[in-house]
This record gives C-alpha cells, sequence and structure tokens, in this order.
C-alpha cells in the first residue's frame, strides 16, 4: 500500500480503537454494550468494529502482495477487541510499500455475492464505504447507549466544547 491508503485506514482505526476505549470507560466495563444493536437485523457492535478491522486487511493485504490475515479474537469482549484493532493497525503498517501492486484484481464478497474490481476500485467503490459504515455503526450503537462521544472521537479533527450543540445556537 502507498502510505496514503495505509493512513486512511489507520487513522480511523486508531479513532475505532479510541471510540472503544471511551466505550469500556463510559460503561465502566460493562461488556452488554458490545452486544447491543442498532436494529434487530444488524450486528451487534463488537462484530462491527471486527468487521471495520477487516475491511482494512482485505484492502491492504492483496494489494501487498501477502495473504489477506485476520486478527479476530475469540473472546468477544472490551481485551479482545481492543487487542484486534492493535493488532491489526501495527500489521498494516508493517506492510512493505515496495510489494504495491494496484493493478491486482482483489475477489471478495458482498454478504453472499462476489466482488471482483481492480485495487483502485476496490478501495474506493467497496473497502472504505464498507470500513466506515461499519465504523459509524459502532458509533451510533455507542450514542443511542449514551455514550457521550462527538464528532472528534469519530474523525479525530472536530472539537467542540463540552454541552456544544447547533441546535441550541
Amino acid at each position: 500500500m502507498n502510505n496514503k491508503h495505509i493512513s486512511v485506514f489507520t487513522h480511523s482505526l486508531h479513532q475505532l480503537l479510541q471510540i472503544i476505549c471511551k466505550i469500556d470507560l463510559a460503561v465502566e466495563g460493562n461488556e452488554d454494550i458490545l452486544f447491543k444493536r442498532l436494529a434487530e437485523d444488524m450486528l451487534p457492535l463488537i462484530v462491527q468494529a471486527e468487521i471495520a478491522a477487516s475491511f482494512a486487511l482485505r484492502a491492504c493485504c492483496p494489494i501487498a502482495g501477502v495473504k489477506t490475515s485476520t486478527f479476530v479474537k475469540q473472546e468477544k469482549n472490551f481485551q479482545g477487541i481492543k487487542l484486534q484493532l492493535a493488532q491489526t493497525i501495527e500489521y498494516i503498517e508493517s506492510l512493505d510499500n515496495s510489494k504495491n501492486d494496484f493493478s491486482v484484481t482483489i475477489l471478495d464478497r458482498a454478504g453472499p455475492i462476489p466482488v471482483e474490481l481492480k485495487a483502485d476500485d476496490f478501495l474506493l467503490e467497496f473497502a472504505y464505504p464498507n470500513f466506515y459504515f461499519h465504523i459509524s455503526i459502532v458509533y451510533a450503537i455507542a450514542r443511542a447507549n449514551n455514550v457521550p462521544l462527538t464528532k472528534g472521537d469519530f474523525d479525530g479533527k472536530h472539537q467542540y466544547p463540552e454541552g456544544f450543540s447547533f441546535e441550541a445556537q
């Protein structure tokens, strides 16, 4: 991967890891929130986080010419998801940029449907949208369960004073 694509994934994975840490702190270690869903037919928070990490690997590994790795943990708890995210970030950052091949065709699945796209198209049309979708769902589940997160927790850029509201102005 070139540094730009790696940094897209690692920046947001760092943000996701911080969100998970804030959730853990807010719920004082009560892991029930990890199994909350935004809607009945959607996957729980912990699986949404696992899938986000998986999308980063599903994009970075084939372009770097290595077998797609996974760091999903058997333990479905805060410790396990934090470790998975940290190991995913470390692994992606370790990939050899000199082996990047953006001409490769990446074979994947969108649910039950096969997806076959050139690397650039895979990133732009499939990996990035799905990556951000799953991180957004983690954020939404946390907010729906009264975890005090802001847009800055999601993107690492926005900063608002405590209690700020556009609607209150």
